[in-house]
């Protein structure tokens, strides 16, 4: 009688123990998989508004200013919030790619360090329209890339249990 109490109990205690474990796996997993989509949609949104921005800008620097005082007044306006549009983006993106390093698959990363290089070398086109033609390009490139990974990443592994499904 006394054994088969403490036989209950200790399977009690078991399965107390590892439903406790299994809930600390599965809680870790889906952790990591919020964060991931977090972190994939941020740098996928603000890859977006970096592209929206470069294209509009694009655009104007190839139209040019227009005759006039006035005209030139106003396409140096546009200019000036679309240039800055595209730099908060740009920032958003170094940011969010710091913390990439530790969430992110590797083909994300490198094409975030890419479109991070190309950026910065694009200062040294020899035009308006080529440097905003070479941020354009980084940004599409990475655009893509990253819709690819995130595509594995979130819809590829089912996050309680870590593994490939489908």
């Amino acid at each position: 009688m006394v054994g088969d109490v403490m036989i209950a109990a200790l399977a009690g205690l078991l399965g107390i123990v590892v439903g406790a474990w299994l809930n600390a796996i599965l809680t870790t997993q889906r952790e990591r998989w919020n964060l991931r989509r977090e972190l994939y949609t941020r740098l996928l949104e603000h890859l977006g508004e970096e592209i929206n921005a470069l294209e509009l800008l694009y655009d104007a620097v190839l139209a040019g200013p227009g005759r006039g005082e006035k005209a030139e007044n106003q396409w140096d306006i546009r200019i000036d919030k679309l240039t800055g549009r595209e730099s908060r983006a740009e920032e958003e993106i170094r940011r969010a790619t710091s913390v990439a390093a530790i969430m992110l698959r590797d083909e994300a990363i490198k094409a975030l360090k890419s479109f991070q290089r190309e950026w910065s070398l694009s200062g040294k086109a020899e035009s308006w329209d080529e440097h905003v033609s070479i941020r354009l390009d980084a940004a599409r490139k990475a655009h893509e890339v990253l819709v690819k990974a995130a595509k594995k990443d979130l819809f590829c592994t089912s996050w309680w249990v870590g593994k490939k499904i489908g």
